[in-house]
């Protein structure tokens, strides 16, 4: 999941970390040998955000921008941490503008992987009171919804003294978090604990590093026999959504459990909560020397793995494998290659649910190959031994022109009567009993009017027939017991019509 560090270069970050030091202490100099600033230390505690991800998640991309009244790229998405270090002089402007910076990251996040790669992002700032206030108040709808779909995270680091303007600072931003839906799970704010120097942006940038960029290490099981331990990268994220009445968490499981194989043209390509590569755990262990550990390594090169196992497996057979990631949450292990030469196992975690893939059915119903029937016919969607009720034919208005269209049928049957007075009857009851089940009950109205419009409108060479059903339905659809659901209109018996009823 790419980075983007968003860090404020207004005039205000160029303010002394300890403007009133003690005389009889020692000044905290930066590794310029200036008197330390809010910009150095953020550049301080940047730097210890990127060796951490350079430890743990090494497939990282990550970039940098600044933002104050402009927005600028300062590094591109790049896995060369050392080349973001080396661009991390904060040379300060004028006033801060998050909404400036945000509509930068748009820019750069939309033309690097598009709206459909979710991100995770870090604001470094300093969280300046009436910053905060204004960005509160006046932020520009427009951009909540794009920035809702590509970030997946938020974290704000706020380099302030601790005091009642960080207190409006983590509220105006933990608005902003509940606007886009993240709420605490997935937008957090950190400020520095005490005095504000090296150490406690060490400490609060350590917090950050905790949440997003820890190794995720599991064990990976197929069968009762073959097991081994796996690195997940980056690492996945629990799940949280609100929906209508109820909000969806799942927790993932330190185990990942393989159930079963399918073939990749059965799974096509469903919608995934998150994608990540997996990768073998070395058998190192803290308490050995350089010399074992390098025996230990050299070991796991000649021992069989599982990973290796399914990654040439599922690349020959063009398969994948099912596997439980939680409780009621599944995902799909499979061989992925963006080049001929190079090629990685991957796991790709649906959204929660036995339905997430709809063409499959439940995934709790998935079985074993061999129970299948010999047939041409695809198996999917697994079908259901519960059969529905409904009528296999509902009425349902979208549009208005499904309301017309169901209006011109029951017309163009009246003036064929006597003819048509079954097919007649049949539509328009149909009609009516949508309405009435929806409360319509204007449509039932509706229709009267245009009956009796109709009658007016009839040519010469219908059937009289025809007038004398129209002016019949208009009063039976203005009556009382029309209202009634399983009421029906039958047909009024004329001598044009007598025995074709």
């Amino acid at each position: 999941m790419p980075t983007v560090i968003l860090l404020d270069s207004s005039l205000s970050m160029s303010r002394l970390a300890t403007p009133n030091p003690n005389p009889n202490s020692p000044i905290e100099l930066s590794s310029t040998g200036e008197e330390m600033e809010l910009r150095h230390l953020a550049a301080y505690g940047i730097t210890q955000l990127l060796d951490q991800v350079e430890s743990n998640c090494k497939l990282e991309y990550v970039a940098l921008i600044q933002f104050s009244s402009i927005c600028e790229l300062i590094a591109p998405f790049s896995r060369d941490m050392d080349q973001i270090r080396s661009k991390l002089t904060v040379n300060c402007q004028d006033k801060s503008s998050l909404e400036v910076g945000l509509q930068g990251l748009l820019g750069l996040v939309q033309e690097e992987w598009g709206s459909a790669t979710p991100i995770t992002l870090i604001i470094v700032t300093d969280g300046g009171v009436r910053t905060c206030l204004h960005f509160h108040s006046n932020l520009n709808f427009n951009l909540y919804s794009p920035i809702k779909t590509i970030c997946f995270s938020i974290s704000v680091a706020c380099i302030m003294d601790t005091g009642p303007a960080v207190d409006i600072a983590k509220t105006a931003y933990n608005a902003l978090f509940n606007k886009l839906g993240l709420g605490s799970s997935r937008g957090s704010f950190h400020s520095v604990d005490g005095s504000l120097n090296i150490k406690s942006t060490e400490t609060m940038f350590k917090e950050i590093s905790a949440l997003h960029y820890n190794q995720w290490i599991g064990t990976l099981e197929m069968g009762d026999n073959m097991s081994c331990k796996v690195q997940v990268c980056p690492p996945p994220k629990p799940y949280s959504k609100a929906e209508d009445f109820t909000v969806v968490k799942r927790e993932l499981s330190s185990t990942l459990s393989i159930k079963g194989f399918l073939s990749q043209a059965d799974i096509s390509s469903p919608p995934v909560y998150s994608k990540h590569l997996i990768l073998p755990v070395s058998g190192t262990k803290d308490n050995k020397d350089d010399k074992e550990n390098n025996e230990l390594k050299d070991d796991d090169t000649k021992n069989p793995n599982i990973c290796v196992f399914l990654h040439g497996a599922l690349k020959l057979e063009n398969m994948c494998a099912l596997v439980e990631v939680g409780e009621d949450w599944f995902g799909f292990i499979y061989s992925w290659s963006d080049t001929k030469k190079k090629s990685s196992l991957m796991l790709s975690i649906l959204e929660p649910g036995n339905m997430s893939v709809p063409w499959l059915g439940s995934i709790n119903r998935l079985g074993p190959a061999s129970d299948l029937n010999e047939t041409l016919s695809s198996p999917f969607p697994v079908k259901s031994d519960r059969k529905p009720s409904y009528s296999s034919c509902p009425v349902v208005w979208i549009k208005q022109s499904g309301i017309q269209s169901d209006n011109q049928k029951v017309l163009r049957h009246a003036r064929k009567l006597p003819e048509k007075t079954q097919h007649f009857y049949k539509e328009l009851n149909r009609l009516k009993r949508a309405a009435v089940c929806l409360g319509f009950y204007e449509l039932l109205e509706g229709v009267a009017q245009i009956c009796e419009r109709e009658c007016g409108l009839l040519p010469p060479n219908v059937s009289p027939d025809c007038a004398i059903q129209l002016t019949y339905v208009a009063q039976v659809l203005r009556s009382q017991e029309c209202y009634s659901v399983n009421h029906s209109i039958l047909p009024r018996v004329t001598n044009f019509n007598a025995g074709k009823i």
